[in-house]
């Protein structure tokens, strides 16, 4: 919810010069501070409020700067009026003295250290502290260098990729009980520091990304801060499943953000009386006439006042966003210039006010897509920024479900959970980082001895078939109007045409999604009472993996003399590992029957399950969810021959008794064929989508695929000449040029990024 103004604010006329000053050349500033009394108040604070920004947009050349920094702060500083000197808010070094410091040599008593601890002497007003990277700064300095009084003391901290061991009393400094923001990331030693509850009581946002944090020590964190954190990134970690669960318990709060009060336009989530520790409380949605379809007509209006009689101060109360408001920022850029603000600003009071958790970052960890839906399930709407980047798309706790996929083979990503993300799951989730086959249903196949052309040629084409057979919905735009930012990640460079496709496609709805968004304006405008409007997703990111066009068709390691010969075509199995199944075919055979009596040798001693006949529809799982004993019927699968996927899943619950994961079918299985309001093993589902054995494709095959950024270019700008030449000739004749049909050129923000090879530099393009 938007702040409101103070009685001061609303009834004070603005000062013009004020309004224009945003929009006034930083190079101006200085001159404008000697103009009268009051241009000093409003420009000096926008000179000096960043130091070495201002430097360096005063034309500052990096190479120079640790020259003029030494010569600034112990011969120039001091003599600042303290009036101006008290302007200085961020202290931003992050990209500081960068290029040149090796080359310079100064005394012990002006090195590096003594001149920040100096400056912060002089600069008693500095909130925000920025020395990511800095490898000459042990940030043991800070004690001692700040002053701790409470209206003094620094708001944001940030020392990622320190290369110094923190002290232990760090943290403990009084100077820095006041911290909202820490970035402790990639620092060498343990996190033990922070595990004391008494200590950084305002901290708010942290970030400790790459730290080595296992589940153990995640569950001593989250119980140091319980909910008093909006902000957590994680990435990089080795937590696992089992820290969803945690996080939940100790971190989002607890009360209940979904209700039935949305159900015709959202459908609605219905509890269960029953779960499992991997899977959760189980839940089911019911739809609506219109929710299924994602097409009620009011699907872009936000959502009326709530009025509750006796419901208690606003800040204690739980409801869900209206969708009018922007997510809150927890980006080092967004907090350093809101932390940098005086404490009476409401920005500021936003900043330190929590209920728990609703920013997670959870990119490059252990924890699988069974995971993530977890977490999503769970956490009963709260979350509003969620990245997680790539993940394994079978959980490491169900290790039998890909004891048939073809040796070496692993898939990354997340299928059949759109429906976690509409806003019957996720009314709050505003801002997404994500793996592309949340749209695209095109997992990261990893696989030995295959090219990375060859595993995303796969991917797109023998897999892919059987993830639309198994799962049939993807995400949609209006699946969730209410997602404003979404960021796909790790999207192939090449593709031989589905990817691009189902990318062009998602491009298209988000036209067809605006020119709805439009009609609906049009239509609440023709009366004054009428309903506000979501804006839609305006912010698309695409990160795109390195072209794998430069290593070539093939892996060294994957083709021989022979194979060269005849094309390089060649099947890999759960035979053997695509390079010693002519060598070997024995020890292939023999490893293949073991791998079966272990399997099946675990199935008779499962004693969770029962009624495994092969003519059955149906097998009993028997579990104890709060204490209380319960069983239900497991669907198996229709009786063979339907289609192959739902085949495959029939043979790995019946015949290699696959049961992990048992819980309700989801609206996408349900479409795909699974009973509506059944159970099924959602392990030996997902695992259905990789088929046993894999081809490695021709040369040819190969050399046909197409470059994806190529074609998505060639979309836009294809589509943006259509609008152009529409709006021409429309200027023409007076009339407006609709958004959506005929030319589909999408007005949101579209931004592409590539991962290059390391000698080179990224691209982007709007």
């Amino acid at each position: 919810m938007d702040s409101l103004p103070s009685y001061r604010q609303a009834t004070t006329t603005p000062d013009w010069l004020g309004l224009v000053a945003p929009y006034v050349r930083f190079a101006d500033y200085r001159s404008l501070c000697l103009v009268s009394r009051r241009s000093w108040l409003i420009f000096a604070p926008r000179l000096w409020a960043d130091l070495f920004a201002a430097a360096r947009l005063s034309g500052l050349d990096p190479g120079d700067d640790l020259t003029w920094w030494f010569d600034f702060v112990f011969h120039r500083l001091g003599r600042v009026a303290p009036s101006t000197r008290a302007l200085v808010r961020v202290l931003d070094a992050r990209c500081f003295a960068k290029v040149a410091y090796h080359f310079v040599s100064y005394h012990d008593h002006q090195s590096l250290v003594q001149t920040f601890k100096r400056a912060l002497e002089l600069l008693p007003n500095v909130y925000s502290i920025l020395l990511d990277g800095q490898a000459d700064l042990d940030p043991g300095f800070l004690i001692g260098s700040l002053p701790s009084s409470p209206e003094h003391c620094p708001r944001m901290l940030s020392i990622a990729d320190c290369p110094f061991h923190l002290p232990n009393a760090l943290f403990a400094s009084p100077c820095l009980q006041r911290l909202v923001y820490l970035d402790a990331s990639r620092v060498p030693g343990s996190v033990l520091s922070l595990l004391q509850p008494t200590l950084l009581p305002d901290l708010r946002m942290l970030k400790v990304r790459g730290r080595e944090i296992d589940d153990s020590t995640l569950h001593a964190l989250v119980r140091a801060f319980l909910t008093r954190l909006w902000s957590l990134d994680l990435s990089d970690n080795n937590i696992t499943d089992a820290a969803v669960q945690k996080l939940r318990d100790c971190c989002i709060s607890p009360a209940q953000l979904r209700s039935g009060a949305h159900f015709g336009v959202e459908g609605n989530v219905v509890p269960l009386s029953q779960g499992t520790p991997e899977h959760g409380r189980f839940f089911a949605v019911e739809e609506s006439q219109w929710s299924g379809t994602f097409s009620h007509p009011e699907r872009h209006f936000v959502d009326a006042p709530v009025y509750m009689a006796n419901a208690g101060p606003l800040e204690f109360r739980a409801l869900r966003s209206s969708g009018t408001s922007p997510v809150r920022r927890d980006s080092t850029e967004s907090s350093a210039r809101v932390l940098s603000k005086d404490d009476t600003d409401l920005e500021v009071d936003a900043f330190r006010t929590s209920r728990g958790i609703t920013h997670l970052r959870l990119s490059n960890t252990k924890v699988s897509s069974f995971g993530l839906q977890k977490l999503l399930r769970i956490s009963s709407g709260h979350l509003e920024d969620l990245a997680c980047d790539s993940m394994h798309l079978l959980p490491a706790s169900s290790p039998g479900a890909k004891l048939w996929w073809p040796e070496s083979a692993n898939l990354h990503g997340i299928l059949g959970a759109a429906h976690l993300f509409r806003p019957v799951f996720s009314c709050n989730l505003g801002v997404l980082r994500i793996h592309h086959s949340l749209v695209t249903h095109v997992p990261t196949l990893e696989v030995d001895g295959l090219s990375t052309m060859a595993r995303i040629y796969l991917a797109e084409t023998s897999i892919l078939r059987r993830v639309d057979a198994a799962y049939p919905q993807a995400f949609v735009p209006d699946m969730n109007p209410r997602l404003a930012s979404l960021t796909l990640t790790c999207i192939p460079r090449r593709s031989s045409g589905p990817l691009a496709t189902r990318l062009i496609d998602f491009i298209k709805s988000l036209s067809i999604q605006e020119r709805a968004i439009q009609d609906a304006a049009v239509g609440a405008s023709s009366s004054w009472r009428g309903p506000g409007l979501l804006q839609g997703l305006r912010h698309l990111a695409l990160e795109f993996e390195p072209d794998p066009m430069e290593d070539g068709f093939y892996a060294p390691e994957e083709l021989g003399a022979g194979d060269l010969m005849n094309g390089g075509e060649k099947r890999f199995s759960f035979f053997d590992d695509g390079r010693t199944e002519r060598r070997q075919p024995a020890a292939a055979a023999s490893r293949h029957r073991a791998r079966k009596a272990s399997h099946s040798s675990a199935v008779a001693n499962d004693a969770s399950t029962s009624g495994s006949g092969r003519d059955r529809e149906s097998v009993t799982h028997d579990g104890e969810w709060n204490g209380q004993p319960f069983s239900f019927p497991v669907w198996t699968g229709p009786a063979p021959g339907s289609n192959e996927v739902l085949d495959e899943y029939r043979r790995l619950v019946v015949d290699d008794g696959i049961r992990d994961g048992a819980g309700p079918a989801t609206p996408s299985q349900i479409a795909a064929g699974a009973p509506d309001k059944s159970y099924v093993c959602h392990a030996a589902w997902c695992a259905a989508v990789m088929p046993r054995e894999l081809k490695a494709p021709a040369r040819a095959d190969l050399a046909a695929m197409g470059d994806v950024l190529g074609e998505l270019r060639a979309y836009r700008l294809a589509g943006r000449a259509k609008y152009s030449e529409l709006q021409k000739r429309a200027g023409d004749g007076g009339l407006h040029v609709p958004l959506g049909e005929p030319h589909f050129f999408w007005t949101g923000a579209l931004k592409v990024s590539t991962k290059e090879r390391p000698d080179a530099s990224p691209s982007r393009w709007r």
